[in-house]
Parts: C-alpha cells; sequence; structure tokens
C-alpha cells in the first residue's frame, strides 16, 4: 500500500519552510504523492490577506520543481469552511488503495483536540508530524499515537514573519521565499 500526504493550510504565502517540510516528507516516508490543499477559509485562521487565486498561484510557483508533488483546489473551489476529515475522506475515496496521512507542524499537535470531529479524524487516518523549532511536544499529547515524526530540521518561518518583512524589511522577506514567490508578491503588490 503506498502513502499519499495531504498537506493543507493557507499558505499565505507560502515560504521555505513548507518546502523544507515537503522536500522531508516526500524523503523519509518515500510517498506515493503529496498534495498541497489550499485552504478557502482555513477553520482555526482568522483572516486571509491574499486572495486564493493568488495563493495556488505562488504555491505552484514554489513547487514547480518538486516531483510527485501536486497543487489541489478541493477546498479553494468549494469557497467555503471545509473541515480536515472531510478533506481526507475526499481524497481516501479518489485513493482507495492507498493510505491517507495528513501533513501537520508539531504546533499543531496541541491544537488537535478542538478539531472538528478529531476523533474519527484519528481513528481513521495518521498524521505526520513535522517538527517547529522552539515547539515541544509532550509525551500526554493527546493522539500522539497517531503520529509519525519527521525529524529533520526546519527553518523558524512562519507566514504571519513572512507577512511582517514584506512591509517593514523587503531583503529579510526574500530570504524566506523562492524567488519566483518573492517576485510574484512585489509584481502583484501582496501583502502591502
Amino acid at each position: 500500500m503506498s502513502k499519499i500526504a495531504i498537506f493543507g493550510g493557507s499558505f499565505d504565502p507560502v515560504h521555505k519552510a513548507h518546502i523544507q517540510i515537503s522536500e522531508a516528507v516526500l524523503k523519509t516516508f518515500n510517498l506515493k504523492k503529496l498534495i498541497f490543499v489550499v485552504a478557502y477559509t482555513p477553520p482555526h485562521k482568522d483572516k486571509q490577506y491574499a486572495n486564493v487565486k493568488d495563493r495556488v498561484e505562488m504555491l505552484r510557483l514554489a513547487t514547480k520543481n518538486l516531483n510527485n508533488v501536486e497543487v489541489s483546489l478541493y477546498e479553494a473551489e468549494k469557497q467555503s469552511i471545509v473541515y480536515s476529515y472531510q478533506t481526507l475522506d475526499h481524497f481516501q475515496k479518489m485513493y482507495q488503495l492507498d493510505e491517507i496521512c495528513m501533513v501537520i507542524g508539531s504546533d499543531s499537535l496541541a491544537d488537535l483536540p478542538t478539531w472538528k470531529n478529531i476523533d474519527y479524524l484519528a481513528s481513521k487516518y495518521k498524521f505526520i508530524v513535522a517538527r517547529r523549532p522552539g515547539i515541544c511536544v509532550n509525551s500526554d499529547t493527546k493522539y500522539l499515537d497517531r503520529c509519525i515524526f519527521v525529524y529533520k530540521e526546519i527553518a523558524n518561518i512562519s507566514s504571519s514573519l513572512v507577512r511582517c518583512c514584506l512591509k517593514n524589511n523587503k531583503q529579510e522577506a526574500s530570504k524566506m521565499l523562492c524567488a519566483s514567490v518573492y517576485n510574484y508578491i512585489i509584481e502583484n503588490g501582496l501583502y502591502k
């Protein structure tokens, strides 16, 4: 049975840590494919800064040189909140002979109990967890038995940090982004 990993998020914008995570997951688990799923409106985020069309295009630019990676519009096209269990069920129906897993950052582990239908989600799917710098995982964390960890060191970058740097220090922001994504942001006047 092959593994397919779903990496969901707002990717607002996609940055080098997202790409490092995807490369590490692909290599560590010898995946059949990794599918980035762009959220239209993530349940755990208050606001989007770039529209979904721009976020999808930036993700395509950032992943164009990665093998076995695709960008899905499944959530984006719904134009409403889609929960993780719905997304994973969708892909499990598409790839019935494969094992579907979900990629999350270690910072999301503490929030898992608040996710919609988390007991169902955790009973059916495993989480591939990328360790974020400075985030400690407690041994009593719920659903830890459903987690597989990626131990590669990931850059300490967040989309909120990138957005802040784009306003105040573009040179610093450019170091956190693929050149094609940075150029797209500048050319389209995003995150001003």
